[in-house]
Parts: structure tokens; sequence; C-alpha cells
């Protein structure tokens, strides 16, 4: 609780950084734009990449090991994120990772699943992860007060909304062959085009802080615990909720067409979850969300036969997942403003790749473990965690208030 002064000095007046540096509005659509096509890569390939690797006979724990490398990378490079964007700023180092990430695909497309994607897969993530903090970064920091709610809904849309659709291509390329790698190159690289007209002024990030992840953590551990999860739940649904339709007799299609169900009710709902939380106490709707996202996890085993209520249990996941998003992002920037503001990112970013890192490897295990239903009950689990969070923390506060 000490440590956490260091994060928002800037909110209490203690550093002379600007609270919003220069950029243009063209610059942040054209970011928001180019993540949108990150967005649309992330929602492909990690269902079209899991579906390879079941056919290539790897257990869901191993697809689950694999899908989490990418998130490995963020929490062994995210420390030396901000001194790299600090160095260099935040435009080159898009360019860079996007020209990086590309390059690793013909890689993946030649090689054996079992080993030699651990390593690339890796590569790949840190190189990606790199782009979006610094995307992060500008969205927020460019953003003024005023209007920094409405923007950063925008991106998250955007990104939403390139996940939705992601996965609806695999009907189009299929996971056979070549195609599915051709696909994912090309939307990578699409997404370096927005940013060549992203010229003109970008927010610095040279004095940003460092980022002290037990600071952010005890300073707001219900937002804490809410983009960890959401991290947990995004990689485990996008890898192994098609594995899971699979398993209970769905078709190829439908297994990818679950996931889209899922970031449909993420990018729709996210205005309604907004509305609320301007009324209520942003906490207390972080709690509801994880408690309604636990029930419709239940309810899912139960009603997997009956397509309709199948699909609106894992509508209403989805948007329950996408709230913690959303809401925990407008609690950080209720609370840092500044340099102070790119180390919080920064921290988020970290929480949500190291959810993301153990999120597949214990759902692939539980499913493996208590097939097939282990996985929806990993799911319920990790989403409960959230209102058992706020109210410890809830009780916590009390108690410290109480104290003479």
């Amino acid at each position: 609780m000490e440590q956490a002064p260091a994060l928002n000095a800037d909110a209490q007046g203690g550093g002379s950084e600007p609270e919003v540096p220069q950029t243009t509005v063209r610059a942040i659509i054209c970011v928001i734009i180019s993540v949108g096509f990150f967005g649309l890569c992330y929602g492909y390939s990690l269902p079209v990449l899991s579906l390879i690797m079941e056919r290539a006979q790897l257990s869901e724990t191993l697809i689950g090991l694999n899908t989490a490398l990418s998130s490995v990378a963020v929490l062994v490079f995210g420390p030396f994120v901000p001194r790299l964007l600090g160095r260099f700023g935040l435009r080159a180092p898009i360019f860079a990772s996007i020209i990086l990430g590309v390059a690793m695909i013909p890689p993946i497309a030649f090689t054996e699943p079992l080993y030699a994607w651990f390593p690339l897969r890796f590569v790949l993530g840190a190189v990606i992860f790199t782009a979006l903090i610094a995307a992060d970064i500008w969205v927020t920091q460019g953003a003024s007060a005023r209007t920094r709610g409405r923007v950063v809904g925008f991106y998250s849309a955007a990104m939403a909304g390139g996940i939705v659709a992601g996965p609806n291509l695999i009907s189009v390329t299929g996971s056979e062959g070549l195609a599915p790698f051709y696909c994912a190159g090309g939307l990578l690289a699409a997404a370096i085009v927005p940013m060549l007209f992203a010229y003109g002024p970008v927010p610095s990030v040279a004095r940003s802080h460092t980022p002290r992840l037990h600071s952010f953590v005890f300073s707001v551990p219900i937002a804490a615990i809410s983009v960890f999860i959401f991290g947990f739940m995004n990689a485990s649904l996008l890898s192994l909720l098609p594995i899971y339709g699979l398993r209970l007799g769905a078709s190829e299609t439908r297994a990818a067409t679950l996931v889209s169900l899922v970031m449909g009710g993420s990018v729709l709902l996210q205005p309604f979850i907004g509305m609320v939380a301007d009324k209520m106490p942003k906490s207390l709707v972080l709690g509801l969300l994880g408690g309604l996202g636990c029930g419709a996890a239940v309810l899912l085993p139960l009603c997997f036969e009956y397509t309709a209520v199948a699909y609106a249990a894992l509508f209403v996941l989805g948007g329950s997942v996408a709230g913690l998003y959303a809401v925990s992002l407008a609690i950080l920037g209720d609370r840092f403003v500044g340099g102070a503001l790119a180390a919080a990112v920064t921290v988020y970013t970290m929480l949500t790749a190291g959810g993301a890192t153990v999120g597949p490897v214990l759902s692939g295990a539980a499913m493996d473990q208590f097939r097939p239903d282990g996985f929806p009950a990993s799911i319920a689990f990790a989403m409960l965690l959230v209102p058992l969070i706020g109210v410890i923390s809830w009780f916590s506060g009390r108690t410290a208030r109480a104290r003479p």
C-alpha cells in the first residue's frame, strides 16, 4: 500500500509532465484501426492454430502450454518495454513489431507444432505485445481527460470487434494447408497500413515511471484481479472453446462459431456495461460481472444441447469477460495520469498477460483431467474469484478504517 503514490505521483501534482501529451485525432484513429487488425489476426490465429495442433494429435495440455508462451514473453520482456519506448518512442516499436511478427509466420507454417512452435510463438508474443503496449499508451495518453473514456471505449471495441470477426474466417480458409498462415500473415501485415498515416506529434513516454506490479495490485486489488482474469478467460476461451465444442460433438465450423458468440457479447454488451458503471460503484460492477460470468459458465454444460440457451450463455459470458477489461480500465483512468498512467498501462498489460499465461494451461489440464466439463468448471472458478477478492478487499478496508 505504501508504494501506491509512486505510480500516481503525477496525479498528485508531483511531476511536471503535462497530463495529455500532444497528438492528433487522425493519429489516434489510425492507431485504433491498426489495433482492429491486431484483434482480427489474434481472433483468427488462436483457434485455427489450436485446430491444427488438435489434428496433429497434441493433447489439450500441450495446446494450452503452446498458447500460453505468447503471454509468457510479455512477463519476461514487459518490465523492459517502458525503457524501450522511452528511448525509441511509440511509433518505431509498433512498426518494428509488425514487421518482425509477419516474419515469424513462415517459420511457423513450415515447422512441426510439437517442437518448433514453442520458441516461435514465444518470440511472436514478445513483439506483438510490445506493439499493443505502445498502442495502449498512445491512445490512453493521447486522449484528453474529457474524452478519454469514449476514446478508450472505441479502442477496446476495435480490438474486440476484430477478435469477433477472426474465427469466422476459418470457414473460408479452413485449417489445412498454407492458407491459414497466408491469412494470418496478411492480417498482421495490414496493421501497418493505417500506421503510415499516423504521422505528426506522438505522446511522450520518456519520463514514464518504472512499473511496480505490487503497487498496482495493492492499490486497486479488484481491478488487478479483474484484468488478470480477463487475460485468463480471453486466452482460454479463444484457444480451447473450439476444442470443447468438438469434444461435445459439434462440427469444426460450429466449434469456431462458439468463439464468435463469446466475442459478440464482448462487443455488443460493452455500452450497456459502461452505462451501469457510470451509475454504480465500479468495484461493485466488477463483482457483479464476475458472478454473472460464473453463472453462465456453470449453465453451459447443462444446456449445450439446447442451442439457443447455450448461445445465450456464451453471449453473456463474453460480455462479462469484456466488462472486466473495460471497467478496470476506467478505474485505471480515474486513478492515474501522465507518466504514471503509462507505467500503470504497462502493469495492466503484464497482469493480463499473466492471466493469459496460466489460463490455457489450467483450463487445458482441467479438460484433460475431467473431460470435457473440466473446461467450463475452470472458467466458472476463475470468474468467481472476482467477487471473492472484492468482498475480501471491502472487509479489509472496513477493518483498516475501524482501527483507532
